[in-house]
């Protein structure tokens, strides 16, 4: 399966993310959360001109997975896709590259993120992000990330990697 060619719908429907494997990478995607004192993660997957979500955890979760499409020229999100370089970023706000886009729908500030790319076979397929938020109005202190949770979430998406590689050997 050419995972730059298929949409993230395709790999469910094909059983490259049935429900086992769906399982084990939320479980990871939220283990590696907690490791970080962070609440929220996506699984974020390339398709065409989009990233999209196909798998979350934290509270807005449900609000964006499989219903929000990132356009792939906007935001920093896109820019770890392009570049193929993870981005810790603490100052949300201050970065131009920044996307408000899911912010606004979800009525949330992003205060920091961590987003490393997710490589599938020696193809960039998607991006695996994690996430401090507070509600749009909220006056509470931003939290924010170190060296040491960027590296936790560079090793997640190597386990990510790895999990779909093997589904791939599985699903051939």
């Amino acid at each position: 399966m050419n995972l730059a060619a298929s949409s993230p719908s395709d790999w469910i429907h094909s059983g490259l993310v049935d429900e086992i494997t769906s399982n084990l990478l939320k479980e990871l995607l939220s283990r590696s959360a907690e490791r970080v004192r962070a609440r929220n993660t996506a699984l974020w997957i390339s398709s065409g001109e989009f990233l999209e979500p196909i798998l979350g955890s934290g509270p807005h979760a449900d609000h964006f997975v499989g219903k929000f499409r990132q356009p792939l020229d906007h935001g920093i999100i896109s820019y770890v896709f392009a570049s193929g370089q993870p981005v810790c970023e603490n100052a949300i706000a201050a970065n131009p590259q920044h996307s408000p886009l899911l912010d606004q729908r979800l009525g949330i500030k992003t205060d920091a993120m961590i987003a490393v790319p997710l490589v599938v076979d020696g193809e960039m397929t998607g991006v695996i992000t994690c996430v401090h938020t507070r509600l749009a109005d909220s006056s509470e202190a931003p939290s924010g990330f170190d060296a040491a949770d960027l590296e936790e979430f560079e090793f997640a998406a190597a386990c990510l990697g790895r999990l779909f590689e093997a589904s791939l050997r599985n699903a051939g």
